[in-house]
């Protein structure tokens, strides 16, 4: 079952990207697919949201993975020189801001 949706920027997130932060969040045991959303362009910082799609709060050990993986994910785009996401939201279906993960978050 998904757990969440990862917002799919054309303008920021290529097909490989998409690819890599699936695999991120697959490691932590979160089954993500995309979710197209408006292109926003390329430059500049960007946040990486996620919308949790479970009904209730989100695990403790998944919340306290979620630094590590963003700091994968920005891994991945550095190697690609790509600007990386600056931050990670996570979002529940009605668009409400749970929680943002930044790069320096406890356990990155």
């Amino acid at each position: 079952m998904t757990e969440a949706r990862v917002e799919e920027d054309p303008g920021r997130i290529e097909p490989d990207d998409m690819d890599a932060i699936i695999a991120a969040l697959d490691d932590i045991a979160v089954s993500a697919k995309p979710e197209y959303s408006a292109p926003t362009g390329a430059g500049g910082a960007w946040t990486l949201t996620l919308r949790w799609l479970q009904d209730g709060p989100v695990a403790n050990d998944t919340e306290a993975a979620l630094p590590g993986t963003l700091s994968r994910i920005r891994e991945h785009f550095a190697l690609s020189r790509r600007t990386p996401p600056e931050r990670l939201e996570l979002r529940d279906r009605g668009d409400r801001l749970l929680f943002t993960v930044e790069p320096g978050s406890p356990g990155e």
